[in-house]
């Protein structure tokens, strides 16, 4: 099952951004853990540099799962995540190919 997660960053996201270590142990969290994670990236600004937010489409099976997996990220434990949606998603097409 595939869960969306969409998370605007908080007021102190550009800080938390800015900090070599907790976005090391962030990228290393998700490098992990890809066995889960069907897609993952920043949300930017249209000048495609300016980081706002954060996508994330977990395999998991339950919501409970995808917040438990969202919540012990480094960059969510730093502050990073502020407004924050999950919601499943039935995935019809994945890396170009029709799913059934």
């Amino acid at each position: 099952m595939a869960w969306l997660i969409v998370s605007n960053d908080s007021e102190i996201g550009q800080t938390i951004r800015s900090d070599p270590e907790v976005m090391e142990a962030h990228w290393q969290y998700e490098l992990d853990n890809r066995h889960v994670i069907l897609a993952a990236g920043s949300l930017r600004k249209d000048d495609q540099l300016t980081k706002t937010g954060s996508l994330l489409v977990l395999d998991v099976a339950t919501r409970e799962e995808a917040e438990a997996f969202f919540a012990k990220d480094p960059a969510t434990k730093a502050g990073m995540r502020g407004n924050t949606e999950i919601r499943w998603v039935n995935i019809a097409i994945l890396d170009r190919q029709e799913l059934p």
